[in-house]
């Protein structure tokens, strides 16, 4: 029976079984050590079978792992399946460390992602099918996040596009699927910013995909979000707030829903309490909460904020606009359209255009009245929600009731008529 490593499929191509390695229990280990062995120290091949005679896990993966010749001939074999199926080997025996010594097991373990990591003189294509199989191997959740935020290190340094949608390892990162599988492990939110930071300095690298673009703001908010405690907030915490920020000031409309919550998140929160970047926090509560007239003002007296984060002033007015459009359809059913011309500071012919844009970009249903100059709102996205949203929620239930009331009390004459005659 031949020696299969399990491998994460859907991460890199399927690692066929060896022709090399042959799984039998016994001599499998010695088989491994004969077939490293030919570039390795003198003492290597003598050293490693004291270890497999003592039952000496650790110390077989640790003398592999110290042997650069070993190592060499570990990454020498071809094809790059004989080389991941080697190293699977050397990797299951982690298993053999002890159930008793868990810190040693998860100390080799980050050995061997060391090892296989940081030595940029190995094929890459290599290096991350190993990472794979280790992070196919590894159980414990916090350990299998710091694999895969290699994987994505190592991926997106080789071919930045491959953290796109449709590809395999983009198609794994969504953020949804990311964060559940780290929830079902229960991983800690501090040791899921390791992961997060990956995937946002991973994805840097490509301006010209949207999908991607969009990905790493989600991964910048999960990064800013995992800073839940204002005692926790670093200098790494603070850049994140910041790039996030500006991420949902160029485009506050494809993850509206998703940052909506931006302003209370602590690290947000102390963006505006440094004077370094109040200019910004206050930007970004303006997109958040204000109209085109407060953008206005606040560019007047604040202009270089713009040019400091690379803000396009056009592209901020443009946004500005249909969120101004999306505060007004919150609080009026009908809107006539000289005061949507009025609050958007355009012409009246313009006018419907922008409630076409609104309609497209999914913040507004509505329909238009030509000929009586009104926009009819059926449903809009509420960008905040506090005491003054509910008293209108209030009077729109209160007016549902009387309607409701009206319906009914129609019934119920129509029904005693009937009867009458």
């Amino acid at each position: 029976e031949k020696y299969a490593p399990a491998t994460y499929a859907t991460m890199v191509p399927p690692i066929h079984p060896s022709s090399t390695l042959v799984n039998v229990a016994e001599h499998a280990e010695l088989r491994l050590v004969r077939l490293l062995s030919g570039s390795a120290a003198p003492s290597f091949e003598s050293t490693c079978e004291a270890c497999i005679a003592n039952a000496d896990a650790p110390g077989l993966i640790r003398t592999i792992l110290s042997d650069s010749g070993a190592m060499e001939a570990l990454f020498a074999l071809d094809p790059a399946e004989e080389a991941v199926s080697a190293f699977s080997l050397l990797a299951a025996l982690l298993d053999r460390v002890g159930s008793d010594r868990p810190a040693e097991e998860a100390g080799l373990a980050t050995e061997l992602a060391d090892t296989v990591g940081n030595n940029e003189s190995y094929d890459v294509t290599k290096r991350i099918a190993m990472l794979c199989a280790l992070y196919n191997l590894r159980s414990d959740g916090a350990e299998k996040m710091l694999l895969l935020g290699r994987i994505v290190q190592l991926s997106a340094s080789s071919n930045p596009k491959s953290l796109c949608a449709g590809q395999p390892l983009g198609d794994l990162l969504e953020a949804d699927n990311i964060t559940s599988m780290m929830d079902g492990w229960d991983v800690p939110k501090q040791q899921r910013r390791f992961l997060f930071r990956k995937v946002v300095d991973g994805a840097a690298n490509v301006e010209d995909d949207e999908t991607l673009v969009a990905k790493r703001q989600r991964y910048l908010l999960l990064l800013v979000e995992s800073y839940a405690d204002e005692s926790e907030i670093d200098e790494e915490a603070l850049t994140a707030a910041k790039e996030a920020s500006v991420g949902a000031i160029q485009d506050p409309v494809t993850l509206f829903t998703e940052q909506r919550g931006m302003l209370v998140m602590p690290a947000i929160v102390a963006l505006g309490k440094n004077p370094a970047t109040k200019p910004l926090h206050s930007l970004l509560t303006i997109f958040q909460e204000g109209k085109l007239q407060d953008y206005d003002a606040f560019v007047t007296t604040n202009s270089p904020t713009l040019t400091e984060y690379g803000l396009s002033n056009d592209d901020c007015v443009r946004n500005m606009r249909l969120l101004s459009l999306c505060s007004l359809a919150a609080e009026h059913e009908e809107i006539p359209y000289s005061a949507i011309a009025s609050t958007l500071h355009v012409k009246d012919e313009e006018v419907e255009s922008w409630v076409i844009a609104a309609v497209s970009s999914g913040l507004l249903s509505a329909k238009m009245d030509q000929l009586q100059q009104v926009v009819m709102v059926e449903r809009c996205a509420v960008r905040k929600f506090g005491m003054d949203q509910w008293k209108v929620l209030q009077v729109r239930l209160n007016d549902w009731k009387k309607n409701v009331k009206g319906v009914l009390d129609g019934l119920k004459q129509s029904q005693q008529a009937a009867m009458m005659q």
